[in-house]
């Protein structure tokens, strides 16, 4: 009797697309030699579907993991062409669904890149998840005398300390390209607009604070000629979605306001910056970004720059902050030291009512304009 060994590869190409998930795949590709070697040509595009189906079991969370390890993807796609962008702006209005339904068109994964985010869960995603959840989750509130002192940032945030962990992940994976781009004043590179990464915080790292308010103070969020400024503007999809009674069809956490706790916050941040003294002192000592941004007087530009590209490097990068893992980094931490050192002009700003950010990627200023008017802005 015929076995599937039998068959031509084109052939069995085409059974690999019929498979139902990524461990039917796993189990097919150990069956005999003549098998493992065919489906290795099997394309990413349906490896990455073979392991959707299966997001819930082994790449949690779901849709979190899956778009983490295809975002740099996504966004390399959306920069070859301007309407390329506008779709994938608005794909976020769907949240980090939206984005996985756009990547599992456009973008693929290897079993040598999945065997890799296996590693990472235990290298990185665990440990520096570990660190999140004492700025904002379980053992931040779990700390005596939460309310009277314990802690220097006690507020009330509803947050997953994991699900913050690939919101910080994600940004890096669409967003490192372009700052790479700029410390290297790559003018051939086309870089994703300011407007579409507001778009990405607002829908794919859902808080209501991002909803506007009755009590907003206009100025936060209208033009000079009253309209709703269309960059501050959420509508009810996605997240954000209504039931019929106008209540929220899943309420949003606080995904935006954990993630700027988590950048502020003095059980994050001496991390990195005892990994920057290990390469060179830095610009500004002390230096320290509050809540209220409004163009950054008084501290140094080249700081917040450097600081900010070595957070946004995506799922790998975020190694870095685990001290067995920062050798491997010294050299392209000094290598960004000295492009941002070697930089003559101030970053332009891209204002939206009060409060701006960096043309740049530049997260806490993007956080902050998305949820202007709740916290220290109004």
């Amino acid at each position: 009797m015929a076995s599937l060994a039998s068959l031509a590869p084109e052939l069995l190409l085409l059974v690999a697309d019929r498979l139902h998930n990524i461990e039917d795949y796993s189990a097919l590709s150990s069956t005999c030699k003549y098998l493992r070697t065919t489906l290795q040509s099997v394309s990413p595009n349906i490896i990455l579907r073979l392991a959707n189906n299966q997001s819930r079991i082994f790449f949690r969370p779901s849709p979190e993991f899956l778009v983490a390890a295809t975002a740099r993807q996504l966004g390399e796609w959306a920069r070859l062409d301007p309407a390329n962008e506008a779709t994938l702006a608005v794909a976020f209005q769907n949240g980090v669904d939206g984005m996985l339904d756009l990547a599992l068109i456009h973008c693929g994964l290897t079993m040598p890149r999945i065997r890799q985010l296996h590693a990472l869960r235990f290298s990185v995603i665990n440990p520096v998840t570990d660190i999140i959840d004492q700025c904002v989750g379980q053992q931040w509130y779990s700390t005596p005398n939460f309310w009277d002192g314990g802690v220097d940032d006690a507020y009330t945030i509803d947050a997953d300390p994991n699900t913050t962990f690939f919101h910080l992940a994600i940004y890096g994976e669409l967003f490192a390209p372009d700052l790479a781009a700029y410390l290297d004043g790559n003018a051939t590179h086309r870089p994703l607009s300011v407007e579409t990464r507001l778009e990405f915080i607002k829908y794919c790292v859902p808080d209501f604070a991002c909803e506007l308010r009755g009590s907003i103070n206009p100025r936060d969020a209208h033009l000079p000629n009253g309209e709703l400024d269309p960059r501050r503007a959420v509508k009810p999809v996605g997240p954000y979605a209504r039931n019929e009674d106008n209540s929220y069809a899943e309420f949003p956490k606080n995904n935006n306001i954990a993630l700027v706790w988590v950048l502020q916050s003095t059980r994050w941040r001496p991390h990195w910056r005892n990994l920057r003294q290990r390469v060179a002192v830095d610009f500004q000592d002390g230096f320290e970004d509050d809540w209220w941004y409004d163009g950054g007087e008084g501290r140094d530009w080249r700081q917040r720059l450097w600081e900010n590209v070595m957070v946004c490097q995506g799922l790998e990068g975020l190694g870095m902050i685990r001290p067995e893992m920062q050798d491997e980094w010294l050299e392209k931490i000094r290598g960004w030291r000295e492009k941002v050192a070697a930089l003559e002009r101030t970053p332009g700003e891209t204002w939206v009512g009060r409060h701006c950010t960096y043309d740049y990627p530049f997260l806490l200023g993007d956080l902050r304009i998305c949820a202007s008017g709740y916290v220290g802005g109004t």
